[in-house]
Formats: C-alpha cells, structure tokens, sequence
C-alpha cells in the first residue's frame, strides 16, 4: 500500500510517487485501446447531442467564430471564461460535437479538467467522466500532480484541452484574474491557444441551483489562436507564466467587448466591466 504525505504548506494531502503513478496510468487507460477509444466516442457522441438539445432547443445559442475551430488542428489550448459548473457540458458539444462526429475522430472531443471532489465522488460517475475525457484536478496543488501530467502528455499526442484560466467560477458574472498555473503549462508546452467568451449560460445553471433551465439567450465567441511567441522564447518564471495566463484573459474581454459593441450580446453588463476591456491588455507585453 502506497503512503500518503500531508506534510504539505497548503494543508491539502500530498500523493506519494507510487500513488500519483498509479492514478496516472488510470487515467491513461480509460481511451486506451480501440474499444475504450470506440467506447468515449459513443458516449461523447450522445452526451452532446443532449448539451445540444439544451442549448439549441431548450434556449437560443448564438455562435459567432465557430469556423475558426473547424480550421484549425489539435494540438491545443482553449480556454473560456467560466460562469457554471457544467460549462463543459454546455459548450463543448456546440462547439465541437459537428466536427468530432462529421470526422469521426475521437481527437476533435475536447478533454477536460473539472475538480476532483466536486465531480468524480463515485466509482460509477468517475468510470462515466472519463469516457467523456475529464482528468480530475485538485484545485490549489499547481502543476505538480498526476491531471496535470496527463494534460501535457495529451497535448503531445494532439489533443484539445478545455481549462478555464480563471481557475474557478465567476460569481458575478465578470472576467477574472488568471492562474498562474496555467500560464506556467501553456510556456512549457508551447502550446497554441483559442479564445472563447460566452455569456447567459450562468442562467441555465444559475449558481445555488441544480436544475436545468430553458428559454434563455447564449452568445458564444470565438477568437483567433493568440500569439505567444515572444512569450514562448523568454525563459521559464513566474513573471512570464503570469503574462501568458495575463494574455489569454484579455483575449477572453476584447472578445466581449466585440460581442458587446455589435451588438450580439445577451445579458447587460457594467459599463466598468466593458471600460476595462478597453483598456485590457496595456499593462500586458503583447
């Protein structure tokens, strides 16, 4: 039996090697092999013809730039602002769900990074999030654990990873600040990254509330890959992780404040919130 030490600064149990291999080659079985892959493809398959359903038949989406990922090739980062717990589930399928099953390859599937204690609470659930490509995060632990070896093996192997580098929900509504955890994966990996904003998906699945709702408006935006070449060449520190993450959140606001000054948007904002997009990105090297 593998030991387990929480001698950790942040009070959060630390994994022992044996343990944290051990829940990386899990992680690496569940699409290993052509049934496992048949399997998620299925299962994806219908997953998103429900998050489908909910966002087309059950409320008006609006998709603004979805040609840019028909464009363009995994591997890569994409990262949203986050403003529910299912916005995996509500996103991806729109986003992706035509092109995955059109191609027929699992590869145009997103994976994806939910927290661990808030998602993977059963042995079943968990055997069913990891068909739908979902790597369990510990929030809080950084970089340094078995999901996030995983996220850099997948990007290796030309995959797509949904994470949200804002690290949690916003409860406003507003874009916030990143992680630098983030940043720090996309500089090592030197990974291409695509923008998206959505907004009025907080209002299918407000906060405090477990049931689905209907008869709303969805906008979601899709930005062009961002440049982070200069970025890319500057030696690894976490003042350079922070400006990429820096980087990928003032894509997020000039994409809605685009959405905004055409007049696409479906929910009313502070005009704080969209002077700040204005003025997003000039403290920021770009």
């Amino acid at each position: 039996m593998s030991k387990v030490d929480t001698s950790t600064k942040t009070g959060k149990t630390k994994l022992s090697k044996e343990d944290a291999q051990m829940r990386l080659e899990r992680m690496r079985k569940s699409v290993r092999g052509p049934f496992n892959r048949f399997l998620s493809f299925i299962i994806q398959g219908l997953v998103a013809s429900i998050g489908v359903f909910v966002l087309r038949v059950m409320n008006k989406t609006s998709v603004y730039g979805q040609k840019i990922l028909k464009h363009e090739q995994p591997p890569y980062l994409y990262v949203s602002n986050h403003l529910t717990m299912v916005d995996d589930f509500l996103l991806d399928p729109v986003l992706f769900g035509s092109i995955a099953i059109l191609r027929m390859k699992l590869k145009y599937f997103p994976w994806h990074v939910p927290e661990e204690k808030n998602f993977f609470l059963n042995p079943a659930l968990t055997w069913f999030l990891r068909k739908c490509q979902a790597i369990p995060i510990t929030r809080g632990r950084g970089v340094f654990q078995p999901g996030m070896t995983r996220v850099k093996e997948l990007l290796l192997e030309d995959r797509i990873i949904h994470i949200y580098p804002e690290g949690t929900r916003s409860r406003n509504g507003d874009i916030g600040d990143g992680k630098i955890g983030v940043g720090k994966l996309a500089h090592e990996t030197k990974i291409k990254v695509v923008p998206v904003y959505h907004e009025g998906t907080q209002s299918i699945l407000p906060v405090g509330t477990n049931r689905i709702h209907g008869g709303n408006k969805i906008a979601i935006s899709v930005g062009e890959p961002i440049d982070m070449s200069d970025l890319y060449a500057l030696p690894e520190s976490k003042q350079v992780f922070q400006q990429v993450v820096d980087r990928m959140i003032v894509a997020m606001r000039k994409l809605r404040l685009k959405l905004h000054e055409e007049g696409n948007n479906v929910v009313d904002i502070p005009e704080e919130w969209l002077e700040n997009d204005l003025h997003a990105g000039e403290a920021v090297p770009a």
